[in-house]
């Protein structure tokens, strides 16, 4: 929202009765109280808009009921779609997520079905995903697809399962690690390319928004190096971590309906290979690049002075230089 207002825009936003506004504070933005899952909220929040960013969706491994998952990322995405029609909308970005690519055989398109997708998450997403384009292909809407990465970088207020990461490693909770695959990218960077796909974007086309391929030990050792943190040494097979979320899940998620500490979908996503070329994509929309390690620089930043960061009983410091 920060982008659209800069670039001049009017911006009119949905949110939750039980919403944090954090990242809203301060911002000229009309907000409406409603909720994607509950349609006689939307139709009203559309009216007379040009375009719409439909970003709304739980992100996460787990949830108490998986059903959750369907109402907002696939239901929700219909009501916006029906409400951004029947208010004659010029166009919608739908933000997907590139992740879905790493099951096809070229990484470049959704894989035929559902079947290798190991999280709900996953599955909602390729659906809600399907069911935009679906509206295009009847000429029903605009809609241009936003595929982000990881994306990493300042106001993760969640935080997402990525800024997680990154947390458990600055308090001293991750004692050991499980590698992944996987293309990250600057948050900001982010929300400039849904801009520019809502800009430029061709109706129907989809895409990925990403910068640099890298795994989870180069994202810690980049870390270590700006923190002065020691990176942990002990990588946790695979076996062994899917065994203990199992294990976890049952007690943690289906006993005791708390969130897991290690929710099995998000250990079976880590044998997936989520290395992708985003360069067509970034050239065509002309999207911003910004240094991986700039992006993690700044996510610490945030994560210190918004008190997420207590590392050892003490206020995490560090020296600007290794950051460069």
């Amino acid at each position: 929202m920060k982008t659209l207002i800069e670039e001049g825009h009017s911006v009119r936003g949905l949110v939750r009765k039980s919403s944090n506004l954090s990242n809203l504070a301060g911002l000229p933005i009309e907000k409406i109280e409603g909720d994607i899952r509950d349609f006689d909220t939307l139709q009203p929040t559309v009216e007379g808009i040009d375009g719409i960013f439909h970003t709304a969706a739980i992100y996460r491994f787990w949830a108490p009921r998986y059903d959750m998952f369907y109402d907002t990322n696939v239901d929700g995405t219909l009501n916006v779609l029906e409400a951004a029609e029947n208010a004659n909308v010029d166009k919608v970005v739908f933000t997907s997520t590139a992740s879905l690519l790493a099951h096809s055989d070229d990484h470049s398109s959704l894989p035929s079905s559902t079947d290798e997708l190991p999280s709900t998450y996953k599955v909602t997403k390729y659906i809600a995903e399907k069911e935009a384009l679906k509206y295009h292909q009847n000429n029903q809407l605009d809609v241009v697809i936003a595929s982000p990465t990881v994306p990493i970088g300042p106001g993760d207020y969640g935080p997402t399962p990525t800024g997680r990461l990154i947390l458990d490693f600055l308090n001293g909770r991750m004692k050991g690690y499980l590698d992944m695959n996987f293309n990250i990218i600057d948050v900001e960077d982010v929300a400039e390319g849904h801009l520019l796909a809502m800009q430029n974007g061709e109706p129907g086309k989809r895409y990925v928004l990403g910068n640099q391929n890298t795994t989870l030990s180069e994202v810690l050792e980049i870390v270590s190096k700006i923190t002065g943190l020691r990176k942990p040494t002990f990588q946790i097979p695979y076996h062994l971590a899917l065994t203990f979320a199992w294990i976890d899940e049952f007690f943690e998620g289906f006993l005791l309906r708390r969130r897991p500490l290690a929710p099995v979908s998000a250990i079976e996503s880590t044998k997936v290979n989520e290395h992708i070329d985003a360069t067509p994509w970034t050239k065509e929309l002309g999207l911003p690049q910004t240094p991986i390690t700039k992006a993690l620089k700044k996510a610490i930043d945030w994560f210190v002075t918004n008190g997420y960061v207590k590392h050892g009983g003490t206020a995490l410091s560090y020296n600007d230089d290794k950051a460069d």
